[in-house]
């Protein structure tokens, strides 16, 4: 009997401590959300737009991301800053919900980069060229033209969604592989704020 509710009180013990650290979570979280505010914007446009040019955008903290991240539309240090935003922003959800990051995120703000790491065995066939088949390779996740090859940013754009959608997976969070990255991050923090159904079907971009 003893031993029964020795296990008991231990048990509510448990309980209460992984409450009051979940709660501290969302806290940070709530914090972490006036810092990298996510909107989805319309884009307005002065003339005839193409038939797919895109009537919206995702920004982080006022500044936008686009689908095309080579877009002469937006400057490359206006590419480069939203980049660092959105490294930082990954960084500290890994962070606050003590889910590793596949890959190492280099956090410099607007010269920010993605570590792959083919010793460790998380490297991926697909990436083909474009990363080599030992050692250590640095991403660049900024954009400055005539110095950053295009195809090691995109990779490395490639390596810092894998991250994201560890994030969602991990916390059972459902999503599409299409989805905007800030589509997914939005998703996330209202899926721990505010313990939306996993189900959620909207419009993410």
């Amino acid at each position: 009997l003893e031993v029964t509710q020795s296990v008991g009180a231990e048990r509510t013990h448990l309980f209460r401590s992984e409450f009051r650290l979940e709660a501290h979570r969302i806290h940070l979280l709530q914090q972490l959300q006036l810092i990298f505010p996510i909107k989805l914007v319309t884009i307005h446009v002065s003339a005839n737009p193409p038939d797919d040019y895109p009537q919206h955008q995702y920004t982080i903290a006022g500044l936008p991301l686009p689908e095309d991240i080579h877009t002469l539309a937006i400057t490359d240090d206006q590419v480069s800053t939203t980049l660092g935003f959105l490294c930082h922003f990954v960084a500290l959800m890994s962070k606050y919900l003590a889910i590793p990051l596949r890959y190492t995120v280099v956090c410099k703000w607007s010269r920010s980069a993605i570590l792959f790491d083919s010793t460790s065995g998380r490297g991926n066939n697909s990436a083909s060229s474009s990363s080599p088949s030992w050692g250590k390779v640095v991403y660049p996740l900024f954009r400055e033209r005539g110095a950053i090859d295009r195809e090691q940013l995109d990779y490395g754009l490639v390596l810092l969604e894998r991250n994201v959608d560890c994030l969602l997976r991990t916390r059972g969070v459902g999503f599409r592989h299409t989805w905007n990255v800030l589509a997914k991050m939005d998703k996330l923090l209202m899926q721990v704020i505010e313990g939306e159904d996993p189900s959620f079907g909207g419009n993410a971009g």
